[in-house]
């Protein structure tokens, strides 16, 4: 069973990250998304958190969607995948599982 979590904010688009290696190229791409809260101060902070989008053959369609989304209030599902490389280090990616726009409550 997957667990995940959820993030709202504002869209902010797509971007890709690219390397290579050995001849290879390999793209990442990632998901932006911005949250403000006010802190103690009364003054809102802004933070920018990247989503990890996961390979598949609907990859252009996904980046489509997401961006059609920049701007819009969004929630964000995500799961957190940890690893382990084969030096011992550790780490962890968040992955993108789901997306919706939130739409204002009618009065």
């Amino acid at each position: 069973m997957k667990t995940g979590f959820i993030f709202r904010g504002t869209a902010l688009g797509t971007r890709v990250y690219e390397s290579v290696f050995d001849g290879r190229i390999n793209a990442k791409w990632f998901l932006g998304v911005m949250s403000a809260v006010k802190n103690e101060y009364g003054i809102e902070d802004q933070k920018t958190q990247e989503f990890r989008i996961a390979n598949s053959n609907e990859l252009t369609n996904q980046l489509n969607y997401y961006n059609s989304l920049k701007g819009k209030m969004v929630e964000v599902s995500f799961e957190n995948r940890p690893y382990t490389l084969d030096d011992g280090r550790k780490g962890s990616n968040i992955f993108v599982t789901g997306i919706i726009e939130c739409k204002p409550d009618k009065q």
